[in-house]
């Protein structure tokens, strides 16, 4: 037998379950949004003339604008701003000269290294390839091949390459 206690618990259980059932539902009556149909929109592509006049206009625009150049300094903390007034049109300062060194720079050396050298034993004879690396890649190369977009190897030796360079320089990498 069922007390009154739990008839309750269950009447108000069961309504609390078909509230949620029916809150959930959709209505038939209604039409939801998914039984409309929705057509896309019919885009129309630019034309080469819309393209150009909308350039003429960016181009006026940017030739209209004055910038002044920045005041920001990113390795100093927390720099003092210059006080300019609010109101006051900036006006451009000449370029500053170039400064010309004095003294010829010195060529950069290929950031380069020899990793070593291996050798195959063929019929014909061995074959070296160096693996030479730099630039956070790493080249298999044999003589004739280009290493970096900028190298040729010449030759290669047990324990070192020699490359050449377009203008015919040429770079001696050593294995260590």
């Amino acid at each position: 037998m069922m007390t009154k206690s739990t008839l309750k618990a269950l009447w108000w259980g069961g309504g609390g379950v078909l509230a949620t059932w029916l809150a959930v539902t959709p209505n038939p009556g209604v039409p939801t949004e998914t039984a409309t149909t929705v057509r896309p929109a019919v885009m129309r592509e630019p034309t080469a003339e819309d393209l150009n006049a909308q350039a003429d206009r960016l181009r006026s625009r940017t030739n209209a604008v004055a910038l002044r150049p920045s005041t920001r300094n990113p390795f100093r903390f927390s720099a003092q701003r210059s006080a300019a007034p609010a109101g006051e049109r900036f006006v451009s300062s000449p370029a500053p000269a170039v400064v010309v060194p004095s003294l010829p720079a010195a060529p950069l050396l290929p950031p380069l290294r020899l990793s070593g050298v291996t050798e195959k034993r063929t019929p014909e004879g061995a074959r070296r390839t160096a693996v030479i690396s730099g630039d956070g890649q790493l080249y298999l190369a044999g003589v004739g091949d280009t290493v970096a977009g900028r190298y040729t190897v010449v030759t290669i030796d047990p324990e070192a390459v020699f490359l050449r360079d377009a203008s015919g320089a040429e770079i001696r990498l050593v294995l260590r």
